[in-house]
């Protein structure tokens, strides 16, 4: 009882990390279990061909993309934890509604009411993580984002089990009715005060050591964050098929197989965000970032010359080192970014990282009809990559102690 009325009296951090964890693994779960429903549901609706039922994921991701800065304001002016309340329902909501759509244009509708959910999490449960910190915030955004990896990487077994058991339709349903519980169970804890806004406890040292940043480094830190989101929702749309067809001799086209093929990968990277934060914390920051830029380019090539265990090793080291860079870039963006305005420069970001998502479905559109694979793709993202990198090398540099400074990732 006494727990109850210290939760009520504080806000309880515990329970708004908890919510914020659950929250990252239901976004990046719904995110990406699209990308693997897809191949089942093209064996169903056998009149529409892969390419154009996995188009129908596009409208969804813009709106992820282009709503992360009105959700953000909106949750300045009203509520963090309200927020995030609308969105376990609303995404558990249009999940469940997508298992039921009979046509490809009703399921595109609900497609975009996932999107329209799911917009609300990075520019409002990130920021809530540091509002309602007690202590040091590094610890909490590292556990969320392993959590958001995870949820990424649990999408490929998990669905592809769920599809293959129990149909597509169940795939949709099953987890979008845990999504409303938690919803439920979030806005009960609300309505007892259990969980508040936060006082903004969590402190970090933004904006250089001035507070004013710098608006340059900053401008030019706007290539890499959007190269790196591109990489990886490109990657993560077009994985499954990738090892489907690149893979025929290890996975044989099983659908639970290629799943769990690519559960192990974001698994992996999810776990090394870990060691990309104590990078982070003891060598420079931009050297870091330099690192996870020069690892992308062999991997991408060696993608796109190989296949079957070669593959997968390449696509998980590629995958490993987008996750791993994030801490530093994060780092490198509140640095860079003015002290005032750093929730606005987060909001940026997300916004070119899932803004990216849409441009990638449409390159493996069209670079699936000029080469009729994937080998057209991976090299273009090579040639990003090498960009990416070149921009990186001319960051300012920076001191190795960073030890305070803001550790986030998606």
């Amino acid at each position: 009882m006494q727990d109850v009325e210290d939760s009520r009296a504080s806000g309880s951090p515990r329970l708004a990390l908890g919510f914020s964890c659950v929250g990252h693994f239901l976004f990046h779960y719904f995110a990406a279990m699209y990308f693997t429903i897809v191949l089942a549901l093209s064996k169903d609706w056998t009149d529409q061909n892969y390419v154009d039922l996995l188009t129908l994921w596009t409208p969804a991701s813009m709106l992820i993309g282009l709503l992360a800065l009105p959700a953000g304001r909106l949750a300045d002016k009203w509520s963090s934890p309200g927020m995030l309340t609308v969105m376990f329902l609303g995404m558990g909501g249009a999940t469940i509604a997508c298992g039921f759509a009979a046509e490809t244009t009703g399921l595109m509708v609900f497609l975009c009411g996932i999107g329209l959910f799911g917009a609300i999490y990075h520019p409002v449960g990130i920021p809530w993580i540091i509002k309602t910190a007690d202590g040091p915030v590094g610890m909490r955004l590292a556990v969320n984002n392993i959590f958001g990896g995870l949820g990424g990487a649990a999408a490929g077994g998990a669905t592809g089990l769920l599809a293959d058991i129990a149909g597509w339709r169940i795939a949709f349903i099953a987890p979008g009715i845990i999504c409303v519980i938690l919803g439920l169970a979030m806005l009960f804890c609300v309505a007892r005060g259990m969980i508040q806004e936060g006082e903004g406890s969590g402190k970090s040292k933004a904006g250089g050591s001035d507070g004013r940043g710098n608006i340059a480094a900053f401008a030019m830190l706007l290539f890499p964050m959007f190269a790196v989101g591109l990489i990886y929702n490109t990657m993560q749309a077009g994985l499954p098929k990738l090892f489907e067809e690149g893979m025929t001799g290890w996975l044989g086209g099983d659908i639970v197989k290629i799943g769990f093929a690519v559960t192990i990968i974001y698994s992996a990277a999810a776990v090394m965000q870990v060691a990309g934060g104590l990078l982070a914390d003891r060598h420079s920051l931009k050297w870091v970032y330099c690192l996870g830029w020069l690892i992308h380019l062999p991997m991408l090539l060696l993608m796109a010359m190989s296949g079957e265990v070669i593959l997968f090793l390449a696509s998980m080291m590629m995958v490993i080192a987008s996750s791993a860079s994030l801490p530093s870039e994060n780092m490198l963006l509140s640095r860079f970014a003015p002290a005032q305005h750093q929730s606005l420069a987060f909001g940026v970001k997300y916004v070119l990282a899932f803004g990216a998502a849409p441009l990638g479905i449409w390159l493996i559109n069209v670079m699936r009809d000029w080469t009729g694979d994937f080998t057209g793709l991976l090299y273009s993202l090579a040639a990003v990559a090498a960009a990416a990198f070149a921009v990186v090398l001319l960051l300012p540099g920076e001191g190795t102690s960073n030890r305070g400074t803001l550790k986030g990732a998606e």
